[in-house]
């Protein structure tokens, strides 16, 4: 840390390309944040340097050496010279040029820290709870794209990421899943405290993940309460009448890690999805599908050049996902993932 202090400078010109678009960055923020605060959105989704949905590549000028991207992070297959993460990215030269995509659907996005009650705690399974949180009138609107996440700040002003599981036309309300994790600061301690009507502060919307206007089939990956962001998705189909073809594998341990299974129900009937919930530790008497949740997909789809996807849940899922599935054909640009990295505390 103390190198990169050392070596950032205070403001920085970028340019990003093909678009041309120049912002400034200051107070040696990381190119993502200021891009973000301009309402330039680039694809992201951790911020933390693990999940490589932020990668582009530095054209010209200098960075902080955290911001260069690893094989180890973006995967062989993605990872190219000059790969930078615009999360960890902060300039060392007064110039940047960056090559980047940049989110269109979301320019001009609105980010904005609000208030809100919780309304409700309800048990899902034995270690996920519901989470709704009530936005408090007058006091703001959360404009948010279904897939898209908040973060929860904590007493001391650090947060907790959780996704939505919602679908965007509540205002009043967002639902969030949050899991149990042994030791978990937010999701064991702080959580059991938690009673109907305390006060939050919720920080949003955030991160790239969502569903893209594409005509082609879509499949929904969900790996535990990586139901959530998908869940948002289907229901934004269904609120919207929205038919297209659509199918949902759902991997977990065992039956017990299922939950919600009747709205799952009520996706399969109104939307005809296809719902294929595979468990990789299954119960004796459990007669569906066994394994791992991304070969039971390729299985079924030995050729996926012809389909989007879309997938959220922990990283080994996401990383098995992205280096298997587009040796089936599957094209870089219709993989989209939310990877749940474990919580890093930065003040």
């Amino acid at each position: 840390m103390q190198h990169k202090e050392a070596t950032v400078v205070e403001m920085a010109r970028i340019q990003f390309q093909p678009s041309g678009r120049e912002i400034t960055s200051r107070d040696g923020e990381t190119v993502l944040a200021a891009a973000l605060r301009k309402g330039l959105v680039l694809p992201y989704s951790c911020r933390s340097g693990s999940c490589g949905v932020c990668h582009a590549r530095l054209i010209a000028g200098k960075i902080v050496p955290g911001g260069a991207a690893s094989v180890e992070v973006l995967g062989a297959s993605a990872w190219a010279r000059d790969a930078i993460l615009l999360c960890q990215a902060a300039a060392r030269s007064s110039e940047l040029v960056i090559e980047a995509k940049e989110v269109e659907a979301l320019a001009g996005t609105e980010f904005c820290t609000l208030p809100a009650r919780v309304l409700r705690l309800e048990p899902l399974s034995h270690d996920v709870t519901a989470l709704t949180l009530g936005l408090m009138k007058g006091r703001g609107t959360l404009r948010f794209l279904a897939g898209q996440y908040v973060d929860l700040l904590l007493w001391d002003n650090r947060r907790r990421s959780y996704s939505i599981a919602s679908p965007p036309h509540n205002t009043e309300s967002v639902e969030l899943h949050v899991r149990r994790v042994p030791g978990g600061r937010f999701s064991e301690h702080e959580l059991s405290t938690i009673r109907e009507q305390d006060l939050l502060h919720l920080t949003g919307p955030l991160g790239t993940f969502f569903l893209r206007d594409d005509p082609r089939p879509v499949i929904f990956v969900a790996g535990g309460p990586g139901f959530a962001p998908i869940a948002a998705m289907v229901e934004d189909l269904r609120m919207n009448k929205i038919r297209k073809s659509v199918k949902f594998y759902w991997g977990v341990r065992s039956r017990r890690d299922l939950y919600r299974l009747e709205q799952v129900g009520r996706w399969e009937r109104e939307l005809g999805l296809g719902f294929i919930p595979v468990l990789s530790k299954p119960d004796l008497d459990w007669e569906g599908r066994r394994g791992w949740v991304h070969e039971a997909i390729l299985a079924d789809y030995p050729d996926l050049s012809g389909v989007q996807v879309y997938t959220s849940g922990p990283p080994e899922m996401i990383s098995a996902i992205r280096t298997s599935f587009p040796q089936h054909g599957l094209s870089e640009d219709m993989l989209y993932y939310d990877s749940f990295e474990p919580a890093v505390d930065t003040a």
